[in-house]
């Protein structure tokens, strides 16, 4: 029994010895194995903490959170940040770029800096850049949204998206500011004739101007800044606004009716700067297309829904509503065609024949 004993215990001791051994060895390694792990995951850390952050802004300042071109930024950021798995962070700073739209759109060129990597910019001020944009602004040639959208999503607005890498810029999507109207106090805008001698406040555009001029106005160009004050003092006794400018701007203040005239598109173009364009991998070039895309979808939408909702707080308000009948209308675009005549040297032959082409398509359908 003793023998027995001694041997166990003798069997013991040596194993214990083996094991000692065995776990020396192990300690040497379960330092490198612990700094191998935690290096590991510190880098893929380090990978979701230091996304690559986007810039989005408007080309105005003004712009308030609930507004449908905020909520537009919102969701392009969103669908941004769940497609790249949150690599890529788009963020809309609320405070204004400096500069005009035309300061802006060259400092995009340049790619200095100075300005957000991606903004939207009216369709006015890109014609600036490259002519044909200012083809959609036309007073008078679109007078709904399913022709809107057909000219945009169409052969015409994806040539002038493409037409901009060859001026620095990457043109993304189409997004809108939507339909212009008439605000008056001296009475509705009932027919063509309305207009003879009407002193209007338009944006400072030549196409405007003349288009104006065209139809017997007397159009005043003035910025949106100095619009309130010149109608309070009945310096100019009417003016053509989106709802969102009309409810912004509080011009039911100082004017009386409101006419439906549908009498001018504005969309507006999410750009890039190509110099910050072509840092990025074609994946992540079509992931943000894309979502652009589908973010001036259901901005648009937005838009929309908002007008309905804009018009009747207008009327709310006090202002007179009418809608111009769509014969006057024809009218109206009839009287503006010299102008198109007129301006069709400044382009070139293929795009103005494209556009005629497509406008006239869009007017049969819809």
């Amino acid at each position: 029994m003793l023998k027995n004993s001694a041997v166990l215990g003798l069997l013991t001791l040596l194993m214990s010895l083996r094991y000692r051994r065995k776990l020396a060895r192990l300690a040497c390694c379960i330092p490198l194995a612990v700094l191998a792990t935690t290096a590991m995951g510190d880098s893929l850390s380090a990978a979701k903490l230091d996304p690559r952050i986007i810039h989005i802004a408007d080309y105005r300042g003004y712009l308030q959170a609930d507004h449908p071109v905020r909520r537009g930024m919102n969701k392009f950021s969103e669908l941004v940040a769940i497609r790249s798995g949150g690599r890529i962070l788009v963020q809309a700073p609320s405070e204004p770029v400096p500069g005009s739209p035309s300061s802006q759109i060259a400092s995009l060129q340049a790619g200095d800096g100075r300005t957000p990597e991606l903004m939207l910019q009216a369709t006015i001020g890109l014609a600036d850049v490259e002519k044909g944009f200012g083809l959609i602004d036309l007073p008078f040639t679109l007078s709904n949204e399913r022709q809107a959208n057909a000219l945009l999503d169409g052969p015409f607005g994806t040539t002038l998206l493409d037409r901009l890498a060859g001026r620095n810029l990457i043109g993304l999507a189409w997004w809108e500011n939507g339909f212009r109207h008439m605000t008056t106090f001296t009475g509705p805008i009932l027919h063509a004739d309305s207009f003879n001698g009407l002193r209007i406040r338009v944006i400072p555009s030549p196409i405007f101007v003349e288009s104006f001029k065209e139809i017997g106005a007397d159009p005043i160009p003035l910025p949106f800044s100095e619009l309130h004050a010149a109608l309070k003092s009945r310096s100019v006794a009417a003016q053509d606004n989106f709802y969102s400018q009309i409810v912004t701007g509080k011009l039911y203040e100082v004017q009386s009716y409101l006419s439906v005239t549908h009498h001018s598109y504005g969309a507006m173009t999410l750009i890039a700067s190509k110099r910050f364009w072509d840092t990025l991998a074609p994946a992540d070039q079509a992931l943000l297309r894309d979502a652009a895309g589908e973010a001036g979808q259901y901005q648009r939408r937005l838009i929309r829904d908002e007008n309905a909702r804009m018009r009747a707080d207008l009327e709310a308000e006090g202002m007179r509503i009418n809608e111009l009948n769509p014969a006057e209308f024809i009218k109206l675009s009839e009287r503006v065609r010299p102008v198109l005549a007129r301006i069709a040297r400044d382009y070139d032959s293929f795009l103005l024949n494209l556009y005629q082409v497509e406008l006239d398509k869009i007017r049969m359908l819809h």
